[in-house]
């Protein structure tokens, strides 16, 4: 058998397999190109997003200004917030205690509950804006 019959079958099997347009399988609306409607990017220009417009930036603790609140005692439990111009910012939220044996921070949310007294540093990330505040846990009541 000559090398070419396999390449020529070959050629002729894909060839006569293509799927005409009539024959292809759409997933959604086959005359909708979505790529070509696409909403236009509204954010900022200056490189960080809409997170680029805040103009006030603030942490909140158990839905106070975290300013005014007083040094948790063992036992507290704190939800430590971030908001941009009143919006809670979402996504990349960290919330960390330097040293970190004064609190348990939940896994999934930015919520610490204190088990230890001592002096510690809160932080609270969200995406690039950082609110720290020194801490003494007090003893439990």
């Amino acid at each position: 058998m000559s090398p070419l019959v396999p390449l020529t079958v070959a050629i002729a099997v894909v060839s006569g397999c293509a799927a005409s347009d009539t024959e292809k399988t759409y997933y959604g609306d086959p005359s909708a190109d979505d790529l070509l409607h696409l909403t236009p990017d509204t954010g900022s220009d200056g490189g960080s997003g809409e997170l680029g417009d805040c103009r006030n930036v603030t942490t909140q603790i158990n839905g106070r200004a975290a300013d005014g609140v007083s040094d948790p005692r063992v036992g507290d439990s704190w939800v430590v917030r971030m908001y941009c111009d009143g919006a809670l910012l979402t996504g990349a939220n960290r919330l960390f205690f330097q040293p970190a044996n004064v609190a348990v921070v939940d896994d999934v949310s930015t919520d610490a509950y204190f088990v230890a007294q001592g002096a510690s540093k809160l932080t609270m990330q969200s995406g690039n804006f950082i609110y720290t505040k020194p801490i003494a846990v007090k003893p439990a009541l």
